[in-house]
């Protein structure tokens, strides 16, 4: 045992993660893209509540003076209060995929099928990208959560 872990603390290989997360994306299989759009959008909503409920009961930060803050701004408060860094990693990379997500992927998407051009390889490649860090975010925070990992 390394001098600085604990006796019986948790801990979380990077296969053991892997493997979650490819499990999670299972449910994604028989969705289109519209479908997978919705459900990306629908866990970063839970993402970013969790993360909410995580400032309120960690950090004392009160509830309705979060109400209105978006994930980005979320992200910086957590990382204002010091958490994980690792964590605070992911969870930038994810409010990019996110904000992108949001704001340009699915107007480019209508855009093309207007155009007759059908589905755009690279937005579909960029939506697929970002459901894999989200999942495996949302993972790691369940986890985290569930162990009381936060230190």
């Amino acid at each position: 045992m390394d001098s600085n872990q604990q006796p019986n603390e948790p801990t979380l290989t990077a296969e053991e993660i892997q493997s979650e997360v490819l499990r999670r994306l299972k449910r994604y299989e028989n969705l289109n893209f519209f479908e997978q759009f919705a459900m990306f959008m629908g866990i970063a909503q839970l993402v970013e509540i969790s993360l909410k409920q995580l400032l309120h009961t960690r950090y004392g930060v009160e509830l309705e003076s979060l109400e209105r803050s978006t994930l980005g701004q979320v992200a910086c408060l957590l990382k204002d209060r010091g958490l994980r860094l690792d964590f605070t990693a992911l969870l930038d990379s994810v409010v990019g995929y996110r904000n992108h997500v949001a704001h340009s992927l699915l107007a480019n998407q209508i855009m093309l099928q207007a155009l007759g051009a059908g589905e755009a390889r690279f937005e579909r490649h960029e939506l697929e990208k970002g459901i894999y860090e989200l999942e495996q975010l949302w993972f790691l925070y369940e986890w985290t959560e569930e162990h009381d990992a936060w230190g």
